[in-house]
């Protein structure tokens, strides 16, 4: 039986790589029979939640390690990627073990959020934050939310949320307004 938190990260997963499309349970089977990165994230969560347990660590890193062989991305299980992750092409990605993401995190393809030095600390990375083909994250670094990474940006230092990095060395190209709640009632 599936763990229900599981089931609600996997549902949040399906529906976030989905794109609006209507789901139903024959079509995720569908996908995730059919597209690799589909896969990619149902067998890392599934590691995810194995890493947890000490007795079940083992098994956790065969199948990291079968994500990486059937779909070209290495996701360590350690990592703690929020509900809502989208790989929109999984070759080449790379999220080191001590990566902390929020939800609705979108991964282009060649991808690397991890550390700049052995040890040197990974990347925390916001809600909503997409990351474009071929962009470096990397190092004890913030990634505000709602912050676009654009292709292959190296980034090496913070950045706040609401805005648009590019270039090696990454810097801000574009500083969006912040997104205003709107409050129903009093």
């Amino acid at each position: 039986m599936v763990p229900s938190s599981l089931r609600a990260t996997l549902r949040a997963d399906f529906e976030a790589m989905a794109e609006g499309e209507a789901l139903g349970t024959g079509r995720v089977v569908a996908r995730v029979l059919v597209h690799a990165r589909w896969r990619a994230v149902l067998v890392s969560r599934w590691a995810q939640h194995l890493f947890a347990g000490r007795a079940t660590r083992p098994l956790a890193l065969w199948l990291s390690d079968r994500v990486l062989a059937f779909s070209g991305a290495e996701l360590q299980p350690r990592a703690s990627i929020g509900p809502g992750l989208v790989l929109k092409h999984s070759t080449g990605l790379v999220v080191g073990g001590d990566v902390v993401a929020g939800e609705r995190l979108t991964l282009h393809q060649n991808v690397t959020l991890g550390d700049r030095h052995p040890f040197g600390g990974q990347p925390v990375v916001g809600d909503d934050v997409t990351v474009g083909a071929g962009a470096c994250v990397l190092g004890p670094i913030t990634i505000g939310d709602r912050v676009v990474v654009a292709a292959n940006a190296v980034v090496l230092d913070d950045v706040p949320a609401d805005c648009v990095v590019a270039g090696a060395p990454a810097r801000i190209v574009r500083q969006r307004p912040p997104v205003r709640e709107v409050r129903v009632g009093k």
